[in-house]
C-alpha cells in the first residue's frame, strides 16, 4: 500500500494541493488495523468490481455527484471529494504492484515533489509564489493559494523524514534526479 505522502504528492500534481491531513484522516485506522485498515473510510476501494473497475475508475454518475457537490460547497470541496475517492483508486492500483514497482513509483513522486521546476512547468504548481495553474472558463490562469507553500513545506518535511529512513528511496531519488533536488521555498 502506498504511503500517505504518495497520495499527497499525487494530489499536489493533480489538484495543486497535497491534502496531507485528508489522507492522514482516511488512513487513521491503519494504526489499529494495519494493512486491513481499508475496511474503514475506503468506500470506493471496497466498491471495486461492483461500481467501478480499471476500465472505468470514475463513472459518469460519480463525476456528476462530485460536480454537484462542488456547486453546493465550492470547488475546494469538490477537489477534496476527488482526493478522497482517488486515494482508494491509487490504493487499488498499488495492490497489483511488486515491491520494486512500488519503490520506483515512490522515488518518482518524491523526485517530483523536490523538483520545483518540474512542479511548476509540468504540474502547474508554483510553490515558491504560492500559485496553482487553473483552467477557469476555458482560460489558463495562475491562482494564488495562501496555504500552498506551508502545505508543501509540511509534505517535504514528511517525505524527507521517510527518505532518511529508506535507503532504497534515497537511491531512487538519486537515479531520477542525479542527486539534484531542492527543498528551498524561495
Amino acid at each position: 500500500m502506498p504511503s500517505g505522502w504518495v497520495h499527497s504528492v499525487k494530489n499536489l500534481i493533480a489538484y495543486g494541493m497535497p491534502y496531507l491531513d485528508l489522507h492522514k484522516k482516511k488512513d487513521k485506522a491503519h494504526e489499529i488495523l494495519g494493512s486491513n485498515h481499508r475496511v474503514v473510510d475506503h468506500e470506493w476501494y471496497q466498491a471495486y468490481g461492483r461500481f467501478w473497475n480499471f476500465d472505468d475508475p470514475f463513472p459518469s454518475w460519480l463525476k456528476e455527484s462530485i460536480r454537484l457537490s462542488g456547486n453546493r460547497g465550492g470547488a475546494e470541496k469538490a477537489e477534496e471529494q476527488m482526493a478522497w475517492v482517488d486515494h482508494d483508486y491509487i490504493d487499488k492500483i498499488w495492490d497489483y504492484l511488486s515491491p520494486q514497482e512500488e519503490k520506483y513509483r515512490e522515488g518518482f513522486f518524491a523526485w517530483i515533489l523536490f523538483n520545483r521546476r518540474i512542479l511548476k512547468e509540468w504540474a502547474g504548481v508554483d510553490v515558491v509564489h504560492s500559485k496553482i495553474q487553473r483552467s477557469i472558463d476555458g482560460c489558463e490562469a495562475w491562482e494564488y493559494c495562501v496555504e500552498l507553500k506551508v502545505e508543501c513545506e509540511r509534505l517535504c518535511n514528511y517525505v524527507s523524514a521517510a527518505k532518511r529512513k529508506d535507503r532504497a528511496l534515497q537511491n531512487m531519488i538519486e537515479r531520477y534526479g542525479h542527486g539534484q533536488y531542492r527543498l528551498d521555498f524561495g
